[in-house]
């Protein structure tokens, strides 16, 4: 704004002398009504100032000066002519240019100096979110750090235990089979011995064999229904305990609550879905109505229309009628 004052004043010098007289006046009358009085008596006029918020410079006329200055007063009286008034005018013209000229410089240099100021609090600002951030994401690296050393050595752990429990049972299932192995062969020189009871022959070797076979077939069926079994064994376990946390849903809270709850949630979705049909017939009314409505409206404008007509026709038949009167 300062500036703007400023080339406003550069760009408006004085075109009229604001002390200058009108043309066919004598030289000692034109001396006598620019002077002023004496100091003593009246001071000097003052020009009137532009504040750095104006955009405008108000020029002093001519009625203003001769408030200030008496036609009556002599040039001798003051001391001062014309032409030293016109300097010191224009001498506090140029001083005014000057201090403007400085107000703007130092308003821009005051905006600067907040401006400066405002970055450096945010860049403040942005380097402590960004220490707290570094010093989080550090401690959040620490603990990783920790966790995945957790987990090694768990996984560590794990895996020897895993290993030991996978010697100790290839051990046993070694054992088994050589055990296995063992009644087996037993079994077979226990058959070879044996003597059929109607023939009074032994057994014959075939036989012994393929009842042996049968024998392992059978053990391997077992073996696969005992798995299954203990498979069926831990999945009933396991819906016994998620039983036991239904029926404690909550403080005071057990499964014949949970299934009048249940029963109560089915009963307010029917009255959702019935309001809800509701609704939908309340909106096909709405339709309907809305169509009448702008039918009736149609059809009031027709009517309008068509009276609107009519008494036009009524006027000229009551103006014939006068006419025809007269």
């Amino acid at each position: 704004m300062a500036t703007e004052d400023h080339v406003n004043v550069k760009d408006d010098p004085p075109q009229i002398d604001p002390l200058d007289r009108s043309a066919g006046v004598d030289d000692e009358e034109e001396s006598t009504s620019a002077l002023g009085p004496k100091p003593s008596e009246k001071a000097i006029p003052r020009i009137p100032s532009i504040r750095p918020s104006t955009p405008d410079r108000v020029t002093p006329s001519e009625e203003d000066l001769e408030e200030h200055l008496g036609p009556d007063d002599s040039a001798s009286q003051t001391g001062l002519d014309r032409a030293q008034l016109l300097e010191k005018y224009q001498a506090a013209l140029n001083e005014r240019d000057k201090i403007l000229h400085q107000n703007s410089q130092c308003q821009h240099k005051i905006a600067e100096h907040f401006r400066k100021k405002k970055g450096a609090d945010e860049r403040q600002e942005v380097e402590k979110s960004v220490t707290d951030q570094e010093q989080r994401y550090m401690k959040c690296l620490q603990a990783l750090d920790e966790l995945e050393l957790e987990n090694d050595l768990t996984q560590k752990e794990a895996d020897a235990r895993s290993n030991e429990e996978k010697e100790k049972m290839e051990e046993k299932k070694n054992l088994v089979d050589e055990m296995t192995a063992q009644y087996f062969e037993f079994k077979k020189g226990v058959a070879k011995q044996a003597v059929n009871s109607r023939s009074g022959k032994p057994l014959a070797l075939k036989d012994i064999d393929q009842y042996i076979a049968n024998e392992k077939k059978k053990e391997e069926e077992v073996i696969a229904v005992r798995l299954e079994n203990i498979k069926l064994i831990n999945k009933l376990k396991k819906r016994e305990t998620q039983l036991k946390q239904k029926e404690e849903l909550a403080d005071g809270l057990h499964l014949i609550d949970f299934e009048q709850l249940k029963i109560e949630n089915q009963t307010y979705n029917e009255k959702i879905e019935e309001r809800n049909e509701e609704l939908l017939k309340l909106r096909k009314k709405i339709t309907t109505t809305v169509q009448v409505l702008t039918h009736v409206k149609e059809k009031l404008q027709f009517v309008q229309g068509e009276n609107a007509g009519l008494r036009e026709k009524l006027k000229f038949v009551e103006y014939d009628v006068s006419f025809s009167f007269q």
